[in-house]
């Protein structure tokens, strides 16, 4: 049995280590020196540091002496069944000859394999926590002092205060570590728009933090649910970007599943191991250490660490990379978002700067947000003087050097649902370059049509407006001048009938009839053209007087009994009883029921039916429930003139086309002059009525129009 040191060496000893508790630089010098002297003091053979994780589930050789090649030796909870008995009794534990342990247990292996035969065990407890313990192995079979163990165990507490210490600091390195790489990348992220470098930036200080072989980034695809990956680096170079991994596939895709961060040791003999990829780039994948990044309670993509450099990976580092990845995971997801707004801002302002229209987007108080190129031009103000003002005062001001020609609506007045119309109107603009400015404002809605601002469009048709003043130029040049040899033509055929050139055979009646006809069809067109132009002009004076609606259908009818019975078309009506009297031009409202009956003849097949009915309607007047109409308003009092047929229908991309001029539907084989709608689209407007259009292919249409009932109008 070996001999105590004496005092003076043990004070000595002693000396030394408290310097090297004072002096060391690393966790891994204090402990070297620490066992070294120990170890010479009481002339043994091995010492060994074993620290416990947080948990105390695993321990781990932290150091030894004599120094070994081997790597550190890893205790899992059988092996610390000895070892944690030692730390929570705190007290040391000798054993004074492994020969009288049991051979089963897995302690006595492990000192046996190291040829220990006795040993003394003394617990590192620092701030009321055990956190390892210090071992000291003997070759021979040897009971130590009382003073010994004195000794060693006021030893170990300055170490593993000193151990305490250590650990804070690492801890706090690290952390610090881990805030410089998340600044880096915050840094990064908010001072470019482009994404590409910022998933570079981010795998690359992930790959020094953690130091490993390869790191990836990962997204999820909204859409499909699979991974694809957008940075890789391997050895400084990024690689597979665009390459997916299928959903559910891989430990990825177990980890975006599972929101729970993956360790996986062996890749290679691991199931869930996708190979593909490291197969089609021949990287050999030893370990991995994946997290999920979720941003906003949904998961966004996973963060891949693939073979540790220094070891393996730990529970610690899982922990300490998915608080990275929540705030990598939200930073990105801005990042996106940003990058989404900023190109779609980039195209808007593209669009604004490029359109021929002046457009500006106020708010809901009317205060200009947005003014592009065009609108800076028509006020006479850069961009910068527009935004910030308010926009009545910038028409008003424009407005003022202006001429309105014609105005289609006002944006103070609702609809009948309560919704405001849009605004239209024309205006003429003086001074040197003589414009037609078309005026529009309309509400603009967010996604729960709540009205948050206002977008008002100022529109050059000066083009335009040139282009319709030749064409009614011309078309009252045409019609003056048919009107007069029309005329002629039609007297000449009617003297002619009546025999004052001579007797006329029945052939030759039959004939001038028919040029009758035809020169009668012509003027009508030509006494269309001349009303619509008039309309159009606001040059139309109309003959109102009070007239009934039976008289205006009576007379609409009779002129078409003809052409129907011809057709073998029926005509029915539906007519309510004690409709008020109407202030109309007769002459122009029965042309307007006329063409429409006319049409719905043509359209007809034979043997088939048209319906002309007529009904009072408004608040006080419902309509019945079979009648085929769906006004579209409802206040006031009105009388209602609708034609039905039971036709091919017309399809509703047509429905506003046809009241056109010169609107037509293809595809049907009757073919007219597409005036007579407008006519009568024109005509009832100016008694300031509705006309409309209900109709589905292939079951008929339902023209219809409304003129209203004034208040001094008798039943």
């Amino acid at each position: 049995m070996n001999q105590p040191p004496p005092a003076e060496i043990r004070i000595d000893a002693l000396t030394r280590i408290t310097e090297a508790i004072e002096t060391a630089a690393t966790l891994d010098e204090l402990l070297l020196l620490a066992l070294r002297e120990l170890t010479n003091l009481f002339e043994l053979p091995r010492g060994v540091v074993v620290l416990l994780n947080d948990e105390g589930a695993t321990g781990q050789i932290a150091c030894e002496y004599p120094p070994q090649n081997a790597p550190s030796l890893t205790f899992q909870a059988d092996d610390l069944a000895l070892l944690l008995r030692v730390v929570h009794r705190r007290q040391p534990t000798q054993i004074h000859d492994t020969d009288y342990l049991d051979p089963g247990e897995r302690p006595a292996e492990l000192l046996r394999t190291y040829n220990v035969r006795s040993a003394l065990l003394i617990p590192l407890i620092a701030q009321d926590n055990a956190i390892g313990m210090l071992a000291f192995g003997s070759t021979e079979a040897r009971q130590f002092a009382t003073d010994e163990i004195v000794l060693v165990r006021t030893l170990a507490s300055q170490l593993a205060a000193a151990l305490s210490a250590f650990r804070i600091h690492d801890e706090a390195q690290r952390r610090n570590q881990e805030l410089s790489t998340l600044n880096e990348i915050a840094s990064t992220i908010t001072s470019t728009l482009d994404t590409s470098e910022v998933y570079r930036l981010v795998v690359q200080r992930l790959n020094t933090y953690f130091n490993v072989e390869a790191g990836s980034l990962l997204l999820m695809d909204e859409v499909t649910g699979d991974l694809h990956f957008v940075m890789t680096i391997e050895g400084g170079e990024a690689k597979l970007a665009g390459v997916r991994v299928p959903m559910g596939q891989g430990v990825v895709g177990v980890v975006a599943n599972s929101r729970q961060w993956e360790i996986v040791h062996d890749a290679q003999n691991d199931p869930r191991f996708y190979r593909k990829i490291s197969e089609d780039l021949g990287f050999v994948t030893k370990s991995i250490l994946c997290v999920p990044m979720i941003a906003q309670g949904h998961v966004i993509g996973v963060i891949e660490l693939l073979n540790k450099l220094d070891g393996e990976f730990t529970p610690d580092e899982a922990e300490r990379l998915m608080r990275m990845a929540a705030f990598i995971g939200v930073a990105i997801e801005n990042a996106r978002l940003f990058q989404q707004v900023a190109n779609g801002r980039d195209r808007l302002a593209a669009i604004l700067n490029s359109t021929a229209d002046g457009i500006l987007m106020t708010d809901m108080h009317g205060i200009v947000l947005t003014a592009n190129p065009m609108a800076a031009e028509l006020f006479g103000a850069p961009e910068a003087q527009l935004t910030g003002r308010a926009l009545d005062d910038l028409l008003q001001s424009l407005h003022s050097k202006a001429r309105e020609v014609n105005q289609r609506g006002r944006a103070d007045s609702a609809n009948s649902e309560g919704e405001t119309p849009v605004h239209m109107s024309d205006i003429e603009l003086g001074g040197a370059h003589h414009r037609y400015i078309r005026h529009l404002s309309m509400p603009v809605h967010d996604a729960d049509g709540v009205v948050y601002g206002q977008l008002t469009v100022l529109r050059d048709i000066t083009q335009e407006r040139e282009l319709e003043q030749l064409r009614d130029d011309w078309t009252s040049m045409l019609v003056h001048d048919l009107r007069a040899p029309l005329t002629s033509i039609m007297n000449g055929v009617m003297m002619v009938k009546r025999g004052i050139g001579g007797p006329v055979t029945d052939a030759q009646n039959e004939l001038l009839e028919i040029a009758h006809q035809g020169s009668q069809a012509m003027l009508e067109l030509v006494n269309n053209l001349l009303d619509i132009s008039k309309m159009e002009q606001g040059r139309l004076l109309l003959d109102v007087d009070q007239v009934a609606p039976y008289t205006i259908i009576d007379q609409a009818r009779d002129r078409l009994r003809v052409s129907a019975r011809t057709k073998h078309v029926i005509l029915e009506e539906r007519i309510a009883l004690n409709l008020p009297l109407l202030n109309a031009d007769d002459d122009k409202i029965v042309r307007v029921l006329q063409n429409l009956i006319d049409n719905a003849i043509k359209f007809s097949s034979s043997g088939g039916s048209v319906v002309l009915g007529a009904h009072a309607y408004g608040p006080q007047h419902p309509l019945a429930a079979d009648v085929p109409l769906h006004p579209p308003f409802g206040q006031n009092e009105w009388v209602v003139f609708w034609v039905q047929d039971h036709a091919m229908g017309i399809p509703e991309a047509y429905h506003e086309r046809i009241f056109e001029k010169f609107g037509q539907v293809r595809g049907h084989k009757v073919r007219g002059t597409g005036l007579g709608l407008t006519f009568c689209k024109l005509a009832v407007e100016a008694h300031h009525g509705h006309i409309w259009l209900e109709s589905k292919e292939g079951v008929g249409s339902v023209f219809a129009f409304a003129l209203p009932v004034g208040p001094q109008d008798e039943r």
